[in-house]
């Protein structure tokens, strides 16, 4: 083992070739022993010395590695003063270590006058790194300012050591510089067996007769680069300054494609130290994501990395990785520690990565299974319900495994009820979902709990709790809905209120929202609030989505928790109604439910007559109930102008009111007022023709009321004066409506009221008629069959009288 320093300059004249004569010195503080080992050296090496600083012509910058043919190296940098200084390492002197070749560019120990002390082997020497090239921060950045070239230029260093004939690699640079920072992000991404064999140089001017595998030239070397054979057969080169390169790798290799996105994504990879291994070994994406605390691949498996490891890949790379990964799992290859860290990834990782690591998550239940399949049992497979499997995985896991699960879970169903709990954990860890002895165990158990006055309640409580599967737990509880009475619902309230309801507590937001209503009353009826009614209802509500009732089925199980069959008290009814929406109650069917409110109300306000109005839509209300509400809303509508004033809706209203009578004092006061409005605000007119007057005069007092009220409005008189002395059939319909009648069925209120309104309403507009007018309203009440006399008298009356 040596290593030697050998210190030359070039001649300034040239030898018989014409090339400068290289001259050998000694370097600085060299010792005797040195020097007399270095004249032996001498004739084995001037011949490689000189055709390296020949090649870069003498020029300062060039660093060169070579491999010599006894297995030795030799590493020479050229300085300024047409100087090389040379490192020669014997075959069996061990490196580089932690140090590269690369390391030394540009480093001052090159220099003659250098103190150096020189160990026994390269990795011990006094050479100091440049931390130019060895830190990875500046690495990961050099590789991102050239991010389409590292994937390339690190698949054909990978081929370098498939191939020892293989094509050199030539980068075209600007300057030495950057081709160095090229070599040493490839010795930062080789194995460490390697590094010591990739020989480069950093700058030569005849890339021709340079021997190594990685060659720096500039863009004026002589080196034909339009030459199709060069690029494509002969080298491959990487040109930097804009020339001619060779054309991108057919395919990149995976270690080379995930390598360089680790340096890309800023987390570097640290290859794993060792021995040199074949390149399949060397080259393995598992040590190379295990990092360099991991073990060598195929000495008893590299341990997996974290989902922080994986978090810079993404589409084929990731896939490559994970690819290997199961592979080294389905043969067999990893240990028990790289499973379970293995296990330990796959639970980490999710979105994309989740979907990418299926197949993995898949093998590593699979090499489980089988694992125990010679044991004649089922391994516990709780463990793996977090895996990433998907339903294609758990569907070939159930066809495979999932009947022998329901068959052991079937065998246990004989026993007692506490004996349960392993086969089922099993059995729901295959997914064994359509197999008999899952359906008798989940039927039996919801069974149990509405019992909870028996043993079997405790003891299906104790499985559950138990097996702590909340998916399991949902499914009995759904069971036990199943063909839901109210029989039912009292027992699942009373298992709430039982000790095993602290169970259904814990558990309750996972249970069905029956169950959680079911619960929540049992609570809330009971000690200390015992909320009953509307008051309960309310708090229920808030167990729900948006806190209010949506749905039909919502609303009826509510109700049925609340008020089984029972109408809510009269008082309550007006809130139900606004709470749950009167559209709503009709299609539950429980309109029938909450009538009382429109059969006596406390008002009749817009909100009675909106609740009437889907009232009319429920089928199952009696027929005065429907009745009734007809009643209303047709006197709204009337009022409102959305029912147009007609024999047919006059006729309509006058049948209502025959059948719903009697009414009781609010409603009928409710309808009269609305009727009245509806009467005063039509057009004479129609009110003649709709026979609308039959009802005036027999009109109660709150019917009448509201009639007078808007015919003697201010607004409604003015507009009367201004416009009936040029509408004389409208008026002649007003005279004929006010006159005094006393024939039967007319009541004294209603004469008392006509009276009124012929003086207060009528008579005003008289004065503003001339005789062709009243000619003309005279005609109207001849061809109507009026007494045109009465008019008259009545005319003249009005006029000496004043208003």
């Amino acid at each position: 083992m040596a290593i030697r320093r050998l210190s030359y300059r070039l001649d300034q004249e040239p030898d018989e070739t014409g090339a400068p004569r290289l001259i050998r010195t000694d370097p600085a503080g060299a010792g005797q022993q040195q020097h007399t080992a270095t004249d032996q050296l001498t004739d084995q090496l001037g011949d490689i010395v000189e055709r390296v600083a020949g090649a870069g012509g003498g020029a300062a910058g060039e660093l060169s590695y070579s491999l010599l043919p006894d297995g030795g190296r030799l590493l020479c940098a050229a300085l300024p003063g047409q100087r090389v200084e040379a490192l020669h390492l014997s075959a069996d002197t061990p490196g580089p270590g932690p140090v590269w070749p690369i390391d030394t560019w540009g480093s001052a120990a090159w220099e003659p006058d250098a103190e150096e002390t020189l160990g026994a082997g390269f990795v011990e020497s006094g050479l100091p790194v440049s931390q130019a090239h060895a830190d990875r921060a500046l690495l990961v950045e050099f590789a991102r300012a050239h991010a389409d070239r590292v994937a390339p230029f690190l698949t054909d260093v990978r081929r370098l050591f498939d191939d020892p004939a293989g094509r050199q690699i030539v980068l075209v640079e600007d300057d030495a510089g950057t081709v160095a920072r090229w070599i040493a992000l490839a010795c930062a991404s080789l194995p460490e067996a390697y590094v010591p064999a990739l020989t480069f140089t950093t700058w030569t001017t005849d890339p021709w007769r340079a021997p190594q595998q990685i060659v720096g030239i500039g863009a004026d070397a002589d080196f034909d680069r339009s030459d199709d054979a060069t690029l494509e057969y002969l080298y491959r080169v990487y040109d930097s300054t804009g020339g001619p390169e060779s054309p991108p790798p057919a395919e990149l290799d995976p270690w080379a494609r995930l390598t360089a996105e680790r340096w890309l994504a800023g987390n570097p990879p640290r290859p794993v130290p060792g021995a040199t291994a074949r390149p399949a070994e060397s080259f393995a994406l598992l040590p190379l994501l295990s990092g360099a605390d991991g073990e060598t691949a195929g000495g008893g498996g590299a341990s997996a990395p974290s989902g922080a490891e994986l978090a810079g890949l993404s589409g084929a790379s990731l896939h490559i990785v994970i690819d290997a990964f199961t592979r080294s799992v389905s043969r067999g290859e990893a240990d028990s520690h790289t499973l379970d860290e293995l296990d330990r990834l796959c639970r980490g990782l999710d979105g994309d990565h989740a979907l990418a690591a299926r197949p993995l998550a898949l093998a590593l239940v699979k090499h489980r299974l089988d694992a125990s399949r010679g044991r004649g049992a089922l391994p516990d497979l709780t463990a793996f319900e977090g895996l990433p499997l998907g339903q294609d995985a758990w569907r070939e896991l159930r066809e495979e495994y999932g009947e022998r699960a329901d068959d052991a879970l079937r065998a246990r169903l004989r026993e007692p009820v506490t004996t349960w709990t392993e086969p089922l954990r099993l059995a729901l860890a295959v997914g064994a979902d359509g197999g008999p002895g899952l359906a008798e165990a989940m039927d039996r158990l919801a069974d149990a709990l509405l019992y909870p006055e028996r043993r079997d309640c405790a003891q299906a409580v104790k499985v559950l709790t138990e097996l702590d599967h909340a998916g399991f737990n949902s499914r009995v509880l759904r069971l036990v809905l199943v063909d839901f009475t109210e029989r039912k619902l009292d027992r699942l309230i009373a298992f709430a209120r039982s000790p095993q309801g602290d169970w259904l507590r814990r558990i309750i937001d996972d249970a069905p929202l029956t169950v959680r209503l079911a619960a929540a009353a049992a609570h809330l009826s009971g000690p200390p609030e015992h909320l009953r009614g509307a008051e309960l209802f309310e708090r229920l509500t808030q167990l729900l989505s948006g806190q209010r009732v949506e749905d039909v089925t919502t609303l009826r199980l509510l109700w049925r928790i609340v008020w089984r069959n029972d109408p809510p008290d009269r008082a309550e009814q007006p809130w139900v109604a606004r709470t749950c929406t009167p559209r709503l109650i009709v299609e539950a069917d429980l309109g029938r439910r909450v009538m009382g409110w429109l059969k006596e109300p406390d008002h009749c306000d817009v909100e009675l007559i909106e609740f009437a109005r889907e009232m009319r839509h429920d089928r199952k209300l009696g027929a005065q109930d429907r009745d009734t509400a007809e009643l209303l809303v047709t006197a709204q509508d009337l009022a409102a102008g959305r029912l147009p004033l007609s024999r047919s809706s006059v006729g309509r209203l006058k049948e209502l009111g025959r059948k719903v009578s009697p009414l009781g004092p609010v409603l009928r006061q409710g309808v009269d007022e609305r009727v009245g409005c509806a009467l005063a605000a039509a057009n004479p007119l129609d009110l003649c023709e709709s026979h609308g007057l039959q009802i005036l005069v027999a009109a109660g007092p709150d019917l009448l009321r509201a009639y007078r009220a808007q015919t003697l409005d201010a607004d409604r008189c003015g507009r009367m004066v201004h416009e009936l002395p040029g509408k004389p059939a409208e008026l002649a319909a007003y005279y004929h409506i006010w006159r005094p009648r006393r024939r039967h069925g007319v009541t004294p209120e209603w004469r008392t009221v006509a009276e009124e309104l012929l003086d207060r309403a009528l008579a005003p507009v008289l004065g503003h008629l001339d005789e062709h007018h009243l000619g003309q309203v005279a005609t109207v009440l001849q061809r109507e069959g009026q007494d045109v006399q009465e008019w008259t008298a009545w005319r003249h009356r009005a006029a000496r009288e004043p208003n």
